[in-house]
């Protein structure tokens, strides 16, 4: 089965490591990333393609906020814009105004319609908070998952940190092992 090409300036519709096609030089390019020429083809003025190799990679860094976004369905949508209204200040200023308009026209007209102590704006008003709370809780599950798959990312990094290390480590170890052999035969 032949290697399929990725021609310089196209996106690459993988996470691969690519093989140069005159050099042998390899490269790392993620999905979406436009192919740039062999740094090594370049500089000798030869045109070339990257080939696919079979060695995939992993890209451990996402933006979180983006793959949530991406994941979002219109209610998600609805509910954080609802959210984000009642977090403002302009939410706060619109209440105290119905809330004092409602109990002084109650208190100054002679039939009033919610006479005190005001059952219907208490009934409106514990309604209101239900589905607010409501709309709440729905984001703050949005925001514990968005907390969770980072803490999940930084494990992720965190292991492939220490296993660099360990391979570092074991190569620094025999290095010093050779420089410490050289220098018992000199």
């Amino acid at each position: 089965m032949p290697n399929k090409i990725l021609k310089v300036g196209k996106k690459a519709k993988k996470d691969l490591i690519y093989k140069c096609s005159k050099c042998g030089n390899l490269q790392a390019f993620i999905t979406g990333e436009y192919a740039s020429a062999c740094e090594i083809c370049v500089k000798k003025d030869i045109k070339q393609h990257w080939n696919e190799t079979n060695q995939n990679i992993l890209v451990a860094t996402k933006n979180i906020k983006k793959v949530i976004e991406n994941r979002k369905s219109s209610i998600d949508k609805v509910s954080d814009r609802i959210t984000d209204f009642t977090g403002s200040m302009f939410f706060v200023y619109f209440h105290i105004i119905w809330f004092s308009s409602w109990v002084i026209y109650n208190m100054d007209v002679q039939v009033a319609f919610d006479p005190y102590p005001f059952g219907l704006l208490t009934l409106i008003v514990s309604l209101e908070a239900i589905i607010l709370a409501t709309f709440i809780l729905i984001s703050q599950n949005r925001q514990a998952e968005i907390s969770d798959m980072r803490s999940e990312l930084d494990y992720e990094i965190d292991i492939s940190s220490e296993k660099n290390s360990a391979e570092i480590l074991a190569l620094l170890t025999k290095i010093y092992a050779m420089m410490k052999k050289e220098k018992r035969k000199k």
